[in-house]
């Protein structure tokens, strides 16, 4: 298995690789998926992007059950079988995209989901005068209006070192349940939101503990707290 960290970080390590000649499909994806050198029309790689990048991670079993698909409606459909299809994302997710086609025609990785209610992505085969056949690796922002899901692989939980009302909503899940299970009598809703309920219910952890409750974040020592199962 691997980490949503582990996948993101190897998909960034390829920001910027092109296919080459410029409009020719022929990328190390396409050829990692197929076993040889590929080119021409019939091989877009934005799928096959995603599909080396879990195999080069050995986790392979997370993106398509072990199997191997470059068509994005077949990752939807398996996704949405196995009741891990989301309508709102986070970092690790797998972006379908609709540009007109009325279907999935193109797929990146989420980097993160931003305030404005965009999400920032990792794709393979995209430029910015092309969104789904584009040709590189790219950081990409997209909005709600060509999404149509995401896939959620299941990964393997991250180790937390710090969460903050920035982190991702995996990280604050995390927190708040982890708070209500060592804060007993006071729940609050576990929905990877930060708010006023959760900075509260942070703050009586502090004080259970019998800690300064000045602070605005889960640092390294309540982080280390709340995987030891700290109650005092």
């Amino acid at each position: 298995m691997a980490k949503a960290s582990t996948i993101l970080k190897k998909a960034k390590s390829y920001i910027g690789t092109k296919e080459k000649p410029a409009n020719s499909n022929n990328v190390k994806f396409n050829t990692d998926y197929y076993g040889h050198s590929v080119k021409g029309s019939s091989y877009p790689w934005c799928c096959a992007f995603v599909w080396d990048i879990f195999r080069m991670c050995n986790a392979s079993d997370l993106f398509f059950g072990g199997k191997k698909t470059a068509y994005c409606p077949d990752v939807e459909n398996y996704y949405k079988k196995h009741d891990r299809w989301h309508s709102t994302g986070q970092a690790g997710d797998l972006c379908l995209m609709d540009f007109g086609k009325g279907r999935a025609s193109h797929i990146g990785i989420v980097e993160k989901a931003n305030k404005d209610g965009t999400y920032t992505t990792i794709e393979g085969n995209t430029s910015k005068s092309s969104d789904d056949n584009g040709g590189a690796v790219m950081r990409r922002t997209r909005r709600k209006s060509v999404i149509r899901g995401f896939a959620r692989p299941a990964y393997d939980p991250e180790k937390y070192t710090t969460v903050k009302k920035t982190s991702d909503k995996g990280a604050i899940k995390w927190m708040q349940k982890k708070l209500n299970e060592l804060t007993p009598g006071t729940n609050i809703e576990v929905d990877g939101i930060w708010g006023k309920m959760t900075t509260a219910q942070l703050k009586r952890y502090w004080k259970r503990l019998g800690w300064s409750t000045a602070g605005s974040y889960c640092g390294k020592k309540t982080c280390k707290a709340l995987y030891a199962n700290r109650k005092k």
